[in-house]
């Protein structure tokens, strides 16, 4: 059958177009029916079944598209993507409108290109390119497009619990990702947890004149000097009683995949000009298997111009712990509390936010194994990096545990598409191969 590939293209970049001039912001309640209401329509409209879960705040999609023919050896391959997108503000900050696809210099700039928007567009068009070849669909192929991944996926574990048998799979594909900065396509088989905590110092009704600090505690220091029991000095290791035991080593398999990483420290030193060394030597092996700690705002007493001799009555420090397999975002939460109250912080009030589970995989599960073959064979072998885990965050886990299927995360952005940044953006040219390496997987799952 012939087939205008080209042609196909171009009006999926004009979907493209259509899709990111939805402002979905979630954390600003904004576009979401209006999105939701596109994606159905346009699954619809290419041949495939879609229903609108609302069960929670903001919906949940289901797309699917099944061969003619389905017999118990064809394969089922589930596509996570999320429709929702960050803010666009600053505004100032942006070269065009952040909800208007605009093409430059080769690149397709436009808030949710990258994240994700790019992606979902890229899975729909390369679908839609093998049946225009093949006349049917290469296997059963679905969708889940959430609406809250922006906002922490408030509602998806609701879903993917009361829907587990509407999304079965074997194998699901991740929202998105990149090329790193040697050009290398990354591939990860999984992502850190993340617990989210507030620790609160009081020391007093009120604040009071710093003058007392020859003989009243304040707040402020009372609160860093708690700080300081949790993490050792100069090094990532972290020095919360009990956690180390908790946490699960890496396979073989996937120590093997961390030591080929390519990683260049001068290169992230520059990015971000960094003036303090590194917390190990050992980058890529933190980044996949340590946990971290990190202080992402202190806030106590006086912050305005000047001075004010006040003693601060109290303070908080806002933590993020990313975490790995198999810590308990609740249960670390709770053995901070405890590493407090052993160190003599046991007035130090621990306030869990939020939290999510981590999932790491060494890429070894046989459909995950053919995906990333026919990767090597678009990309190159030497193209292709394979990762156990990112170091960020993100529901995989919740997928592992609801629809036992492995996962693998790959997409159409590269090392500088700056998702969640002003003028985010993707390469026309990484767009068009990625639905070149998309259309490969459905001819290889189709066999």
């Amino acid at each position: 059958m012939s087939v205008d590939k080209q042609q196909i293209i171009s009006q999926f970049t004009k979907y493209l177009a259509e899709y990111v001039a939805i402002p979905s912001v979630s954390a600003q309640k904004k576009g979401i029916p209006e999105t939701v209401a596109f994606l159905k329509e346009l699954i619809t409209s290419l041949g495939g079944q879609a229903e609108v879960f609302s069960d929670w705040p903001n919906p949940v999609i289901h797309g699917e598209f099944t061969p003619a023919r389905v017999t118990a050896a064809t394969p089922t391959i589930l596509f996570y993507n999320h429709y929702d997108v960050q803010p666009p503000e600053p505004l100032e900050l942006w070269d065009s409108e952040p909800f208007t696809l605009t093409e430059k210099d080769g690149l397709l700039v436009g808030r949710g290109t990258a994240d994700c928007k790019g992606d979902l567009i890229a899975r729909l068009c390369a679908l839609t390119l093998y049946h225009e070849e093949h006349g049917d669909w290469p296997c059963r192929v679905k969708f889940l497009l959430e609406g809250e991944e922006e906002i922490a996926s408030q509602h998806l574990e609701n879903y993917l619990e009361k829907y587990a048998d509407t999304f079965n799979a074997d194998v699901v594909v991740w929202e998105s990702g990149s090329k790193n900065a040697q050009e290398q396509l990354q591939i990860t088989g999984g992502n850190k947890g993340i617990c989210c905590i507030d620790l609160v110092a009081t020391t007093a009704a009120e604040d009071i004149h710093s003058s007392t600090a020859a003989y009243i505690e304040g707040a402020g220091v009372r609160l860093v000097q708690a700080l300081s029991t949790l993490r050792a000095v100069g090094t990532n290791e972290l020095l919360i009683d009990g956690l180390a035991a908790k946490i699960v080593p890496p396979t073989d398999r996937e120590k093997q995949l961390v030591a080929a990483e390519s990683v260049d420290p001068a290169a992230i030193k520059a990015a971000h000009g960094l003036t303090r060394p590194f917390l190990t030597k050992d980058i890529a092996g933190a980044a996949a298997f340590s946990p971290t700690l990190n202080i992402a705002g202190l806030t106590g007493g006086y912050e305005g111009e000047g001075v004010k001799t006040v003693l601060p009555h109290t303070a908080r420090a806002k933590l993020d712990i990313r975490l790995v397999p198999d810590l308990d975002p609740e249960e670390v939460a709770e053995l901070v509390r405890q590493h407090l109250a052993r160190h003599g912080f046991g007035d130090i009030k621990v306030e869990y936010l939020m939290g999510e589970k981590s999932y790491r995989s060494g890429l070894d599960a046989p459909l995950v194994t053919r995906i990333t073959d026919v990767a090597q064979t678009v990309y190159g072998s030497d193209k292709v990096e394979l990762l156990p885990s990112s170091a960020g965050t993100g529901p995989m886990y919740l997928f592992n545990h609801y629809l036992h299927a492995p996962l693998l995360a790959f997409g159409v952005g590269y090392a500088k598409s700056g998702p969640h940044a002003p003028n985010e953006n993707i390469r026309i040219s990484d767009f068009h191969q990625g639905i070149d390496f998309l259309t490969d997987i459905f001819a290889d799952l189709a066999k």
